[in-house]
């Protein structure tokens, strides 16, 4: 599988389908394979780039502390690589705040913006709750109980209560191959701890869709509907019922149908 040095550090992508380029860019701890229930109807309309962030995946982990920044950066580096002047940008929670960060401070490398389940901040009680997750880790509780605990947070009631489903998403992660090192998933706590572009969003000039989980309690919808306040070119926030967190993970037709209907609209 192919890797490229951007940033100084070695970046893991893959490249699905062909047409107008699209990157889609995970969340804290989310790697290129949380988009796998999303790859193949997107890859049917776009080139689809998928890769793993600093510090997670096949990725390298860098030494702490790491920024949006940063992060942003090797994303230019990873477009440059592959000779791509402006894309679709699809972020998911963390991987949203990097897309703003590239839609403020890179605006012509951005076709059109999709932000699922972010903000333009992080909460205090978001940055302790990491840090907690952090230092439970850290000092060697088991693994699987610790994922329990953090999809609680990500996934939907609903979800939880279905204990196939709930089952099958904490045995995927802790089999995953590839899993996050703890240096790294402090790097990523690290960046979201100091985002704040609240009063930059007017900077952000590419049409944008917000979408949102109905039942998100990590980013709760209103901190989500800032962005909606404060991005010109917004389009009124998309709400997908009964999902939380992660759409693309609990109900991935509906987020790619609204995503593609977005998307189509500029394009066609």
């Amino acid at each position: 599988m192919p890797s490229v040095k951007v940033n100084n550090i070695e970046i893991y992508y893959e490249v699905h389908g062909e047409g107008e380029p699209m990157i889609l860019i995970s969340g804290l701890a989310g790697d290129s394979q949380s988009w796998q229930f999303s790859i193949n109807t997107f890859s049917n309309h776009f080139k689809t780039i998928i890769f793993d962030n600093r510090g997670v995946g096949r990725s390298d982990s860098p030494s702490p502390p790491y920024s949006i920044e940063e992060m942003a950066k090797d994303v230019i580096g990873l477009l440059d690589f592959m000779d791509i002047n402006s894309a679709h940008i699809v972020g998911h929670s963390m991987g949203g705040y990097i897309a703003q960060q590239i839609a403020i401070q890179y605006p012509e490398r951005v076709k059109k913006l999709v932000l699922e389940s972010t903000a333009p901040f992080s909460s205090r009680r978001n940055i302790g709750l990491f840090r907690n997750f952090y230092n439970c880790w850290r000092s060697g509780i088991d693994m699987e109980l610790w994922l329990q605990q953090f999809y609680y947070w990500v996934l939907s009631q609903k979800s939880v209560e279905d204990k196939k489903f709930f089952d099958s998403i904490v045995k995927y992660t802790l089999d995953y191959p590839y899993p996050q090192p703890l240096e790294g998933f402090l790097g990523q706590i690290n960046a979201i701890e100091n985002f704040d572009v609240n009063a930059h969003l007017n900077k952000i000039v590419a049409e944008t869709l917000i979408v949102i989980g109905e039942e998100d309690i990590l980013i709760k919808p209103k901190e989500a509907e800032l962005l909606y306040q404060g991005i010109t070119h917004a389009s009124y926030p998309s709400y997908i019922e009964k999902v939380g967190h992660s759409a693309h993970l609990e109900a991935p037709k509906a987020f790619t149908n609204t995503v593609l209907g977005f998307l189509y609209k500029y394009v066609r």
